[in-house]
Parts: C-alpha cells; sequence; structure tokens
C-alpha cells in the first residue's frame, strides 16, 4: 500500500495509542471522504510473501475485532434466536402431547432437547451482553477523539484544534 494522508489525519492517528491498529481503517474513521491513486509496484525479486497463511488470519481477527462489536451482537441475536426457538418448540411439544398422548414424544426426548435450547440461548444470549459491555470499555479506553473542531466562527475567538490540543488565538 501507498498512502498519502492530510496532516490533520496523521495528528489524529498519533494520538490513538492503540496497540492493534489497522491503519487504513483508522484513517477512514478521521477522514470525510477518501481518494484512491493506484500504483503501480515493481514485481517481488522472491514470490514468496512474508505473510503465511496463520499472520493472515490473525490479521483478519485483528481488524474484526479492533474495529467493531459486530460479532458481539451477533452472538446477542444468534442467543435470542435459538432461546426464541426453544420456548416455541417446548410450547409445540405441550400442543403435541395433549393431541397425540405420551407416547408421541418419545418418552421426554423431546422435551430434553427443547430445554437444552433454551438453556442455550439463554446462555448466548447472557454472554453477548456481558460482550457488548467489554466493547463498550474497550471503546471508551481507546479513547479517539469523538470530533475536530477546526474553527469557531461568529464567537471572536478561532479555535484550531488538533485532536484534544486546543489552541486559541484572538482575530
Amino acid at each position: 500500500m501507498l498512502r498519502a494522508y492530510s496532516r490533520p489525519i496523521v495528528d489524529a492517528m498519533l494520538q490513538c495509542q492503540e496497540h492493534s491498529t489497522f491503519i487504513p481503517v483508522l484513517a477512514n474513521s478521521f477522514a470525510n471522504r477518501t481518494d484512491e491513486v493506484h500504483v503501480n509496484h515493481a514485481e517481488r525479486s522472491n514470490d514468496d510473501s512474508k505473510y503465511d497463511i496463520w499472520k493472515l488470519i490473525n490479521l483478519q481477527f485483528d481488524l474484526l475485532t479492533s474495529m467493531t462489536t459486530f460479532p458481539l451482537r451477533l452472538l446477542s441475536i444468534m442467543g435470542g434466536a435459538i432461546g426464541l426457538i426453544g420456548f416455541l418448540f417446548s410450547f409445540l411439544l405441550i400442543i403435541m402431547r395433549f393431541v397425540y398422548g405420551a407416547e408421541w414424544a418419545a418418552e421426554g426426548v423431546f422435551t430434553i432437547f427443547a430445554v437444552l435450547f433454551i438453556f442455550i440461548g439463554m446462555q448466548l444470549l447472557a454472554l453477548g451482553l456481558v460482550g457488548e459491555y467489554i466493547g463498550r470499555i474497550y471503546n471508551d479506553v481507546r479513547d479517539r477523539p469523538k470530533y475536530f473542531i477546526r474553527e469557531v466562527i461568529g464567537v471572536g475567538s478561532e479555535k484550531i484544534t488538533s485532536g484534544n490540543t486546543i489552541n486559541w488565538t484572538k482575530t
């Protein structure tokens, strides 16, 4: 990759004290718009990349876990869905037992499955909610600047900021 960033974006990225940072995504989170210029690179002198399959998998997990809490939310959604399926299945079992009798229920095997679905769904839902809290803590600990003020108009002062550093100049 060959990339160029404006000075305010570089200053904002330098303020982030994160250990595992995927630079293009971090820069795009601070930039309003991005442009890309394609560059013709020379062929490699040897055909082997320094990234083997495990390094690529680690890079993908770094990217996934450092930029979003969506997998945690997906875990909560899946847990809620599995728990709901368990409740619906148990309701269906109760109806079928009244309609077809005790012999139909395979001596309680289906009931065990329904209860298992309910408990697994509840555990996944609880795990996802705990993960959501941890994800929110992680977002707060990263201490990324939430906004940048380039200038204030109409107050009689100009406020130029680079991240969290504010310089006041009287106009």
